[in-house]
């Protein structure tokens, strides 16, 4: 055979092996993308079939693509899950540690990792997991279920489950209304009625009307629980706070609450009861003590997304002017959940009427109806924003003796806050509120604006 037609025999049959390659390459890639569809579909497939409480098919179609999807935190989150719910607690461990690699500020992966280290009684691993903790934003449903983790490895090493958390804040800012007085000077009382002859109906406000000043406030506050069952707390907490005016200390505001009350846990629902108390100062002097109750359930549809419903009664006693008690009465539900890892939400609903005790001041006696939102959004574990909004409408029962009309307010509260948290405890809180009551009676007709820079020191003992 000449040489010519040998090379022309190597060339041909390069050619042919190219040729094979590119086939088997663009076959693989085919299969690979069939492959990843198929296990994108099945992800629904067995995410339906765990809503429907078919764990363990849920977890025999996920172990189909482990090759493929292993490493994807959705997947394995999905497959902890589904693992978990049908028994098999080992391997649901290992997916949900999978998560964490990749996201270690995955609270709910972190709280179901703890869960099943204190049922397989790795005690010191779930303490392990659940301090990272520390950093993270938690809803109101994750604390709950940390709350619990927590006091099964208490129960587990034979101590009694006691948390404590508290936190010190003091700040300095401006108020453009310290006294949350109408901005007129003065006012017509009542403005559509004429007065007798040589009589004026003109009324100076004095220091009653609206007054900017330099403020400071100081606070304090601590909460307790304490377990008394494998799932019912009895709980306590309260707070200080004194604000201070430089120029107008005549209205400096102080209050202290009081709440001592008792949790108990029911599967996905949380009933609460609790006793209130408020003590409120103006300059020092007692203006206003309450005394009620509060009746609360706790429904957590999943880990994101809860409601809250309630029931209400304060009774307010006003020590030198007992003609303005009174007694409040308010029901409402609120709805919060969590979009993602980092954004939190919530919104309510609420109803009531306040009753004056004095028989013949039913113009002091009012219906309201209110609704709320606000969220929580975590730029990093070290910095968040909130914002809330809270609107109010009151209606009273009778005509005021001022006005000789039926007096309407519309209260609008709005406030703003960066929470950036410098060091393990301490925190930098630059904040902004607005308030605005809109009302037929000028009297009550008025809108502050108050701007603080806060420092804040807070502990934790579930965190250590």
């Amino acid at each position: 055979m000449s040489s010519r037609k040998r090379k022309l025999m190597r060339r041909n049959l390069r050619s042919q092996k190219s040729k094979l390659f590119c086939c088997l390459f663009v076959a693989g890639m085919s299969l690979s993308t069939y492959s990843l569809a198929e296990s994108i579909s099945n992800l629904d497939e067995a995410r339906r079939l765990l809503s429907e409480g078919k764990s363990a098919q849920s977890a025999a179609l996920l172990k189909q693509d482990f090759a493929i999807m292993a490493g994807n935190a959705e997947y394995d989150q999905l497959l902890g899950a589904a693992l978990y719910q049908s028994g098999q607690s080992g391997e649901a461990l290992f997916a949900f540690e999978r998560v964490l690699m990749g996201n270690p500020d995955n609270a709910d992966v972190r709280l179901k990792a703890a869960q099943i280290s204190v049922e397989r009684g790795n005690l010191e691993y779930a303490i392990e997991l659940l301090q990272p903790l520390a950093g993270l934003q938690l809803n109101n449903v994750q604390q709950q279920t940390q709350m619990k983790i927590r006091t099964d490895i208490d129960k587990a090493s034979g101590r009694r489950a006691f948390n404590m958390r508290g936190y010190v804040l003091s700040g300095i800012g401006s108020d453009d209304n310290v006294t949350s007085g109408p901005n007129l000077a003065e006012l017509i009382l009542p403005k559509d009625k004429v007065p007798p002859p040589g009589i004026s109906t003109v009324t100076r406000l004095g220091t009653a009307k609206a007054e900017q000043d330099k403020v400071g406030t100081i606070e304090a506050g601590i909460s307790m629980s304490q377990a008394v069952g494998e799932s019912t707390w009895l709980t306590a907490d309260g707070n200080i706070h004194q604000g201070y005016n430089k120029t107008r200390a005549d209205v400096n505001d102080g209050y202290g609450n009081l709440n001592l009350g008792v949790l108990t846990r029911n599967n996905r629902d949380f009933f609460g009861g609790a006793v209130l108390g408020q003590t409120y100062q103006v300059a020092r002097v007692t203006y206003r003590n309450s005394l009620g109750g509060r009746l609360n359930w706790t429904h957590a549809f999943d880990d994101k997304l809860s409601v809250t419903s309630y029931l209400q009664q304060l009774t307010f006693v006003f020590p030198d002017h007992s003609i303005d008690n009174t007694t409040r009465r308010i029901i409402g539900a609120t709805l919060q959940g969590m979009v993602g890892d980092d954004l939190g939400l919530q919104c309510g609903l609420y109803g009531g009427n306040e009753v004056a005790q004095d028989p013949t001041k039913p113009q002091f006696s009012f219906h309201l109806t209110g609704a709320s939102l606000g969220g929580r959004w975590s730029f990093s574990k070290d910095v968040s924003l909130s914002v809330a909004a809270n609107y109010e409408s009151r209606t009273h029962d009778a005509r005021d003796p001022n006005y000789l009309k039926i007096r309407v307010d519309s209260l609008l509260s709005a406030g703003t806050a960066l929470d950036y948290k410098f060091s393990q405890s301490w925190h930098l809180i630059p904040s902004y509120s607005y308030t605005r009551n809109t009302s037929n009676a000028e009297l009550y007709d008025f809108a502050r604006h108050a701007y603080l820079l806060q420092l804040k020191w807070d502990f934790d003992n579930e965190k250590n």
